[in-house]
């Protein structure tokens, strides 16, 4: 059993067909019922062609048994003029798509000059009884458009899957079967009124709106420097400041205020909908509330959104299908800019939480790092040194746990405005190191100072006191260099280890965003990148291998 699907990408062959059982019926078949039965053969045929809608789509049975009812009594009745009626709407719909498929608009205008013949030829005479034709000329027309509708089986098809559905347009469509039913038309007329031959009138009528279709199309588009009617017809045609465009301008105002709520967002957008004159009330139904503006009387039009959301329309009198599409858009318009309120909200939470969650690293930190101090001034009465060195080696490194809580408390204050800067010459800066990891056999600390420069205090130390901590920790890491590089064009202070290279994943988000590394909350190089660049320094990752992780934080001073 053959499928009709497999059959709808023939669309050229169907068409070929349906021109040939239209050739038959006006040329071939004289007996009227055989004649009758065949025209539904040709009617089938214009339905498996025809572009105006899918032919998977169901259909209303009652309304389309009425028009089968009507069709059947008129071809019954009159089975000519059904013929030319049919022809019409062929040619029309032919015309419709002249323009939309390029690829095949010779055989399109071949199949239109098959009908236009075929109609002009074959069945105005038979109808009008009046109208005669030169001896002969019928049959040398038959064959002459006989070998034209068989070459049309040659026709390409296009390709079902780029073009689901053929174009149709409804303008171009509706001129070319009005300007045939002209040309037919005025031929008869001039035959009947005017005497004149059918044929010569025919071809008069040809010339005359052939020349109206030019003179209209010059007018159209000039092109000699003046605007033709195509502009003042677009002018008319795009008018901007009608219900749709005043709705979306109302809704991009509303939703560049930002103090309004989603849901007043979208309690103003009812608000501003019920405006319109065919519209008397809107509701907007979600789990938990409801959101709604009007007076809720007249016809209802529940339209769901989604599973968890629905409207309700109340319009003042019964809507047609247009003007229901049309404000369904407007209201899933409204429903996306609400969505997209919400996500605003969401981010702006985010950003809040994400800012508390920093600071609250960054403290933890640096309370981490005290903590670390506290651990190295232990460390220091253990020495077996004398006392007064090691009084004053505890002493200064008291002195540096104060300042280190201190500045902690500072950043759990109101924020201020803090430009000073604290500065420290390099010397100075390696020397505390040297006296504060003293006890530490692993850390080795270098200093290759030519030009001593001030460094800022509190990036060198957050940063040289994290980057010695992630190293001391690594079980597999026996020494762990510091080295501090100056000279008049470069500041360089490096941390290596010989422990185990850092994972591609964790080094492809280093200093991008918190890492967890698995033994902290992976703050503490993030914190330190963003101070880095705050101060116009660099932190990078300069080796990372097994044996050889350096870290380096640098800055060009030419730059």
């Amino acid at each position: 059993m053959i499928r009709v699907n497999s059959l709808l990408q023939y669309g050229q062959q169907i068409l070929a067909s349906l021109l040939l059982f239209y050739h038959l019926l006006i040329w071939a078949v004289e007996e009227p019922r055989l004649r009758f039965a065949l025209t539904f053969i040709l009617y089938g045929l214009f339905l498996l062609w025809q572009p105006l809608w899918s032919k998977e789509t169901k259909i209303n049975r009652l309304p389309m048994a009425m028009f089968a009812v009507l069709v059947v009594v008129f071809t019954y009745t009159y089975p000519n003029e059904s013929l030319i009626l049919f022809g019409l709407i062929v040619s029309g719909l032919i015309g419709s798509r002249l323009l939309g498929q390029t690829a095949f608009r010779s055989f399109d205008l071949l199949a239109l000059s098959i009908i236009t013949l075929e109609m002009a030829v074959g069945l105005i005479p038979t109808t009008f009884r009046q109208i005669e034709l030169p001896p002969l000329f019928e049959e040398y027309m038959q064959t002459l458009i006989l070998v034209p509708v068989l070459l049309y089986y040659l026709a390409p098809n296009p390709d079902l899957q780029r073009q689901r559905r053929s174009q149709v347009d409804l303008m171009h469509g509706l001129l070319a079967a009005t300007l045939l039913f002209i040309v037919l038309l005025g031929g008869i007329v001039i035959n009947l009124l005017y005497g004149v031959d059918y044929i010569d009138g025919l071809l008069l009528t040809v010339f005359i709106v052939a020349t109206l279709t030019i003179g209209i199309s010059w007018f159209w588009n000039p092109g000699v420097g003046y605007s033709g009617i195509g502009v003042l017809w677009n002018r008319y045609a795009m008018t901007i400041g009608g219900p749709f465009e005043t709705w979306i301008n109302t809704l991009t105002t509303l939703i560049e205020e930002r103090y309004l709520t989603p849901n007043e967002y979208l309690e103003a957008a009812c608000e501003h909908l019920v405006e319109n004159d065919w519209l008397n009330a809107i509701e907007w139904r979600f789990e938990n509330f409801r959101v709604g503006a009007g007076d809720r009387t007249g016809p209802v039009l529940e339209h769901r959104l989604d599973d968890k959301v629905s409207v309700v329309l109340h319009f003042k009198a019964d809507p047609g299908t247009a003007l229901e599409q049309h404000t369904i858009l407007l209201i899933r318009m409204a429903y996306q800019f609400y969505l997209a309120k919400l996500n605003q909200e969401k981010m702006r939470a985010q950003e809040h939480f994400a800012t508390i969650h920093h600071t609250g690293a960054r403290l933890t930190h640096d309370i981490k790092n005290i903590l670390q101090s506290i651990k190295a001034s232990l460390d220091i009465l253990d020495m077996e040194r004398k006392s007064e060195d090691s009084q004053q080696l505890l002493q200064a490194n008291l002195r540096q746990i104060g300042e280190r809580l201190e500045s902690t408390l500072n950043k759990l204050r109101a924020p201020r405005l803090n430009t000073q800067i604290s500065l420290v010459d390099c010397e100075q800066w390696i020397q505390r190191i040297e006296q504060l990891h003293n006890a530490n056999e692993r850390l080795h600390v270098h200093r290759d100072i030519e030009h001593n420069v001030p460094l800022p205090v509190d990036l060198f130390d957050s940063v040289a006191e994290n980057l010695i901590n992630n190293a001391l920790k690594k079980t597999s890491a026996t020494r762990v260099d510091l080295r501090l590089l100056s000279t008049r064009e470069l500041i360089v202070l490096s941390v290596c280890d010989d422990g185990d290279a850092i994972a591609p994943e964790i080094e492809e988000n280093l200093f991008q965003q918190p890492v967890s590394s698995g033994s902290g909350m992976g703050i503490g190089l993030y914190q330190a990148a963003i101070m880095a660049h705050a101060f116009n320094y660099e932190l990078e990752l300069s080796q990372n291998e097994p044996g050889r992780v350096c870290f380096n934080l640098f800055q060009h001073l030419a730059e």
